[in-house]
């Protein structure tokens, strides 16, 4: 035997709209982590193949600038002071390691670097990377441009 129902038609329906916009509502708070997600996508990321790297100075203890190709500029963030990039100028990088041929990010890298003429390399932790604007490349001073 069923029971009667204790809503009015009219109840029901008031019921029925408000669990459809809890539903809709639901749908719209699952979603937004998505288009973030999206968005944060469709940032371009910028890149250089490790087979580009034409030259490289020292700013400074904690500053190295390596030319990509004949007209790029990335600046080289170290993480702590490098021995081998002590002085501003021209100096040498071996041993750049990456997983792949592509440099997107400071973690693909692992360089160690010596003032130009000497044999002697220090191991230095690249903390960040970052490709330099024309004006950038400008306001340096000319003994650290590649």
């Amino acid at each position: 035997m069923q029971r009667p129902s204790r809503l009015s038609g009219r109840s029901m329906a008031r019921a029925g709209g408000v669990c459809a916009l809890g539903l809709l509502g639901l749908a719209v708070v699952a979603s937004a982590p998505l288009n973030k997600a999206s968005a944060a996508q469709s940032v371009v990321r910028q890149c250089f193949r490790a087979q580009d790297w034409m030259g490289t100075s020292a700013g400074g203890p904690r500053d190295l600038y390596v030319r990509i190709g004949m007209k790029d500029v990335w600046h080289l963030g170290l993480a702590q002071d490098c021995a081998g990039a002590e002085y501003p100028g021209p100096v040498r990088v071996d041993d750049t390691v990456s997983g792949s041929n592509e440099i997107c990010a400071a973690a693909d890298m692992q360089i160690r670097v010596g003032p130009k003429g000497f044999s002697h390399t220090t191991p230095c932790i690249v903390a960040s990377l970052e490709r330099l604007t024309p004006e950038e490349i400008k306001a340096l001073p000319r003994k650290v441009v590649p």
